[in-house]
Formats: C-alpha cells, structure tokens, sequence
C-alpha cells in the first residue's frame, strides 16, 4: 500500500502542496484589476461609496524616462512638538477614541509629514504633456472614520467629484471652504455617503473642509489640473513623477506654517524661496533634492 501511495504522489500535478492526505490550499483572495487590496469587513458597505478612480497625483503606474521625477525629505530643525489630544467628550461615540491633534507630525530624526508641494503651472515654464492636464473624471474619497478626516490631505482634479463616507457610528457634516469652486457643507448620516458637486477649477491653496459637530476635524484639499502635487509621508519623503522637464515652480504648503514657508537648507546650503515658491531646474530621470530642513520658527508653536 505504501508504494502505492507514492505512485499515486508522483502523479499527481507539481506545484501542489504536498501528497499528505491532511495537507489543503486556501486560495488567495482576488486582487482586482486596480491593484487595491480586497475589501474587509472593516471596511465601508459597498453601498456607501465608490472607491477612488483616478491615480493619486504624483503617483503612475509607469514612469516615463523622457520626464522627471522630484524627490525630497523634508525635516523639521527642532524638537518635535507634542501632539496635544482633543476633548472629545461631548460625543458619546467620539469619546472613548484618543483622538491627538494632526496639525503638526514631526517623526523620527525630525520627518516632517504632510508637507505639501504643489506645481503651479501658471509660473512654471516647462509646458506640462498633454495627457497630463486633461480633465478627468471619477472619485476620490474622504472618510470620517475615529472621528477624523482619512486621509488627513486629499488630492483631487479638476472634472471629479470627492465622495465623502462616514465610517463612523455617528453623524458628521462637510464643510468645504473652497474659493474658486462651489462651497458645500453637507449633513454624513452614519454609513452612508455623500457626493460633493463636480470640481470644474483649480484651487491656488490647500483648501479646509471641516466638520462643524465635532470642531477638532479638519482636512484639507487640494484640487489641480494637473497631477503634480504629494503631501510627505511619516518619513518627510516626498516624490512626484512624469513631471515635465525644464524650470518648474512648486508651492511649499503646511497647514501649520506660521506665514509663507520662504526659506530652507537644501543638503545644507541656504535658499530663499519668495512667497512660498520653490523654482526649480528638472532634467530627464531622477532630481534628488536630499534632505530639505525647515527651522522651526517657520511654524506656529
């Protein structure tokens, strides 16, 4: 019986798990064609909204080496402030949460997160590709999920519309300052959704959307033409693709800045930038900037 059982081992197909009669296969769960991780039961229901269509700006899935790349890491030149927690208490849902406050992430060796650099394609003198500042269509999505904005900056363009959820067991409302499109302030019943009207212009700045229930949430927007903006991660990286080559100017934005951000150490070496405005001479391929420090005074305590 035993050899057998080899025999029938051997002839069964390679690549199986083995011949032990105990021995299963779970099959990985299907990816879908975006590449986004499947959903779980901790996610929203699929009814209440759609998931974002569009590639983030300063993300592509490929990168064209005719075109530039930026990349940079942003560090704040002072202890890292403490982030204070929020009062809380008035919602019952809210407030067994530690909730801590998001103006102002200072990580490891001081990585600054969230520090956005935005192309201003009105002063830049390299002409963006065409396929680049078409306008496009589809969503992208703002969550109230633990009684704050996810994620914290959302980056949208012009001809979409931003899908606010509400993951939480508690109402919210939308409140979008913004100038140059239509400002909405809208009621989010928990599980469920609402659409904001179709973005049709460029904002020159972060814009703050806010919720007026719960006055320690706050996000911000930010809304282009283009798809050349990126907010540095938790290690103050920021990088930005297919950019066009030639001179470019890149607003430096901070929702905590006290002022314009108008001067920094490039890899050491001091620059002035007037009013916020970084210019900058990109080739073809990878433009490394190195470590961009920022001295603390630049920013309220």
């Amino acid at each position: 019986m035993k050899k057998l059982f080899n025999l029938l081992c051997l002839a069964s197909l390679i690549g199986t798990l083995g011949c032990s009669p105990a021995a299963t296969s779970t099959p990985a769960p299907e990816v879908p064609a975006s590449g986004e991780a499947p959903a779980t039961p901790s996610e929203p229901a699929a009814d209440a909204g759609a998931k974002n269509d569009a590639v983030p700006p300063g993300r592509f899935v490929q990168v064209n080496p005719k075109l530039a790349t930026l990349k940079a890491k942003f560090v704040y030149d002072g202890p890292a402030p403490a982030r204070a927690k929020v009062d809380s208490s008035k919602d019952p849902f809210c407030a067994p949460i530690e909730i801590l406050s998001e103006a102002m992430l200072v990580g490891k060796d001081g990585a600054l997160q969230n520090l956005v650099l935005m192309l201003d394609s009105k002063r830049s003198k390299a002409e963006i590709p065409a396929e680049y500042k078409k306008e496009v269509d589809g969503k992208v999505i703002l969550d109230n999920n633990g009684c704050v904005f996810k994620p914290h900056i959302v980056f949208a363009r012009v001809g979409q519309v931003i899908d606010v959820l509400n993951s939480d067991q508690t109402g919210h409302n939308a409140n979008f300052g913004f100038f140059n499109n239509q400002a909405e302030n809208f009621l989010i019943p928990a599980n469920s959704h609402k659409e904001t009207q179709k973005l049709v212009a460029e904002e020159s700045t972060m814009m703050p959307v806010e919720c007026n229930i719960h006055p320690w949430m706050k996000g911000y927007v930010v809304v282009l033409e283009h798809p050349y903006a990126a907010a540095s991660d938790e290690n103050g990286q920021i990088e930005i693709n297919n950019l066009p080559v030639g001179e470019v100017t890149f607003l430096i934005r901070h929702e905590n800045a006290d002022g314009a951000i108008d001067e920094g150490k490039v890899d050491g070496k001091a620059q002035k930038w007037s009013r916020g405005r970084m210019e900058i001479e990109l080739k073809a391929g990878m433009n490394d900037l190195g470590t961009i420090t920022l001295a603390a005074d630049k920013f309220k305590k």
